[in-house]
């Protein structure tokens, strides 16, 4: 099983940046920050989109948050800058 250390997103974006969505990549996990950030241009120049902006970004991840369930939250800056966040998922137990 190989280690994953870091996530990719890319998102595209209306003009006006008031509609985005995730764009798919080829290769979303990464067993390095630096691995990521070094396919990211390519990954942003290959993107499938006809958004008029694209924003990409890598996150590093903690390795253990694969063994919980977790959420991706991620927003656009207004200076342009994707914001990605792994935030844990709330567990829910059923009781009598």
């Amino acid at each position: 099983m190989e280690h994953i250390a870091a996530l990719m997103l890319l998102v595209g974006c209306s003009s006006d940046v008031t509609t985005c969505r995730e764009v798919p990549v080829a290769a979303p996990a990464y067993e390095t920050l630096d691995e990521c950030r070094n396919d990211l241009g390519l990954q942003v120049r290959l993107a499938e989109t006809r958004m008029p902006k694209l924003y990409g970004a890598c996150k590093a991840v903690d390795p253990a948050a694969f063994e919980q369930s977790a959420s991706l939250e991620w927003s656009v800056t207004r200076d342009g800058r994707l914001n990605i966040d792994l935030v844990d998922d709330q567990q829910l137990v059923a009781s009598r």
